[in-house]
């Protein structure tokens, strides 16, 4: 069982609105439509039937890898494994829209404004690219208003990104006030950051109110491997902060960290020294999410000879059995052609080069694949 049908409302960068943020279809874009929805009334009875809906491959995808799923996750997490009343919404996922400083690698224009301005320049090498504008949907008085109407019952509000430290703060502080009018000692709040911006003082004296607190970092590899992907970043910089929660996480007893990494080709073949940086830092064990769109930043793309090493690079490591799993759970080689176009093109752009922050898996990539990284 999934509760998120009737007690989730997930709103996108984009203003889309879904039950959950692994839903793989748009139910509406604004409140009144979404909570009359014939779809959504649909995929309440798929889960009363005891149906896996297609709309939800994610999280089956991610379930019959071994991995936990956001399904299982906020069952355990959020509604403590016991069915919550199916009533009002209980978890709402809101962003302050597409606003970010950052334009990483697995993303695009429609969770990054900054992704809007690269994505121009790389117009006329990928014609059929799809650009995203600055979306500020969370701007707009009568979104917010129709928002705050229905979380009075709210138990879980998580603010992913784009970045949320980066949008406007006097807007964050409205919507966390608003949040503590209604039993905030019940709320429990999840951030998704990239880490290069800290919260305003404003945001964290509210944050004392609330049950529970988990700033989630995404941290995708370090150093100049973690300066390629989630590029223009710096790592000193979110080192730093990371510094910062740590302490506060002291201070304050209901504060949390957490982290969030990526598995995508640009992180796999490392993820056995990024498990090792988490622990040395003092972090708990990241979570580990699979890319699966684009298909050609996947990990299963990866030849199979590379798909061999990487498997035995991480054998007696329980925690990436589920990685090697999924590795190995289908074989999409046909796209490495496209992984090696898109890396070259931005490289180019970027002045960054794959070859040398991953010379390891540029060699596991075989020769075609150097030879047309040289070409390109």
């Amino acid at each position: 069982m999934c509760y998120h049908p009737w007690v989730g409302l997930d709103i996108s960068p984009q203003g889309e609105f879904k039950p959950c943020c692994k839903y793989t279809e748009t139910v509406a874009t604004n409140v009144t439509d979404y909570q009359n929805s014939t779809k959504i009334a649909i995929l309440r009875q798929q889960f009363l039937d005891g149906q896996q809906p297609t709309e939800c491959i994610r999280c089956w995808r991610d379930e019959a890898a071994g991995l936990p799923s956001k399904r299982i996750l906020d069952n355990e997490y959020i509604f403590e494994n016991t069915a919550p009343p199916l009533t009002d919404i209980k978890v709402l996922s809101m962003p302050f829209g597409n606003i970010c400083n950052l334009a990483c690698r697995i993303c695009n224009s429609y969770a990054s404004s900054k992704w809007a301005q690269e994505s121009e320049k790389v117009k006329a090498s990928f014609p059929d690219i799809k650009i995203w504008g600055h979306n500020k949907f969370y701007k707009d008085a009568d979104f917010m208003s129709a928002i705050k109407d229905i979380t009075n019952e709210v138990i879980h509000v998580e603010i992913p990104g784009g970045e949320p430290f980066f949008a406007d703060s006097s807007i964050h502080i409205d919507f966390l006030t608003h949040l503590t009018n209604h039993h905030p000692e019940k709320i429990s709040l999840h951030y998704i950051t990239n880490g290069t911006k800290f919260p305003d003082y404003n945001i964290i004296t509210l944050w004392r109110k609330f049950k529970k607190v988990d700033i989630q970092i995404s941290i995708d590899g370090t150093h100049a491997q973690f300066e390629y992907n989630r590029w223009p970043a710096n790592w000193i910089i979110v080192q730093t902060n990371i510094k910062a929660y740590l302490d506060y996480q002291k201070l304050c007893n209901n504060i949390q960290l957490s982290v969030s990494h990526s598995v995508s080709i640009f992180t796999i073949y490392h993820l056995p020294e990024f498990l090792d940086w988490c622990k040395s830092f003092g972090l708990p064990a990241p979570y580990l999410g699979l890319v699966n769109r684009p298909l050609h930043y996947s990990i299963t793309i990866l030849p199979d000879e590379a798909k061999e090493v990487i498997t035995k690079k991480f054998s007696g490591i329980e925690k990436l059995t589920p990685i090697v799993n999924a590795l190995w759970a289908q074989n999409n080689i046909e796209e490495l052609d496209n992984f090696v176009k898109y890396v070259k093109i931005l490289d180019t752009q970027r002045q960054q080069n794959f070859a040398d922050v991953f010379p390891e898996l540029y060699q596991l990539l075989g020769e075609r694949c150097q030879t047309l990284y040289q070409l390109y």
